[in-house]
């Protein structure tokens, strides 16, 4: 039972490329999408005014996706229709911002996707990864970030359905990368975990 707890934490740390983030999000899951909203727009010098806009636009989205929640429709239909929310709302906010912010906006993406393909390049080299284990390992990636960024945007859930949501995604891609891996690769992550936990304790004791 050690063990399998031990692989589940080291794999979960994985999945999770800033855990300490979906932590934060899962425990005050209150702040929602308007705190990842905060996040992505830092660093991009708005105005007073145009923060009132954005927020004018992110209650409009709440208001939609609160209806839509009480529609009464079947899930596939709300899930289809929430997209469609969500695209308007990102094309609302892009006609907020000036040319030079929606240039720095996507020198954000560009640096965010090549730091998760270096990140992946590693992971796939320190495991010895097979090319195909390597895609799949990043089909895994790709659907986890989609899925959890659904959720971080879903005004129409509850924080408990939030936090529930992100528990369950956070169990299935655990299992989804363990049915991945062999057991050597499965031991080398093992070691991989105590390096990690051992730095942790070193670099917290510096600070002490």
């Amino acid at each position: 039972m050690k063990k399998l707890l031990a692989i589940s934490f080291v794999l979960t740390a994985f999945v999770f490329a800033s855990s300490a983030q979906v932590h934060r999000q899962s425990k005050g899951i209150q702040k929602g999408s308007s705190q990842h909203m905060n996040k992505k727009m830092e660093g991009l010098n708005l105005t007073e005014s145009q923060k009132a806009d954005i927020k004018k636009i992110r209650e409009e989205q709440k208001s939609q996706m609160e209806t839509l929640k009480s529609s009464g429709q079947s899930q596939e239909d709300i899930q289809k229709q929430r997209k469609a929310i969500m695209e308007t709302y990102r094309t609302k906010v892009q006609t907020v911002l000036t040319t030079e912010q929606k240039e720095k906006m996507k020198e954000q993406r560009l640096n965010k996707k090549e730091n998760k393909r270096q990140k992946a390049e590693k992971l796939k080299q320190d495991l010895n990864l097979s090319n195909d284990q390597a895609a799949k390992m990043q089909s895994i990636n790709a659907n986890t970030q989609s899925k959890l960024q659904e959720i971080r945007s879903n005004n129409s859930l509850t924080p408990v359905q939030k936090k529930e949501q992100i528990k369950a995604l956070h169990q299935q891609t655990v299992a989804d990368r363990k049915s991945i891996l062999n057991e050597e690769q499965i031991k080398k992550m093992e070691e991989m975990k105590k390096d990690k936990m051992q730095n942790g304790d070193s670099q917290k004791r510096k600070f002490r």
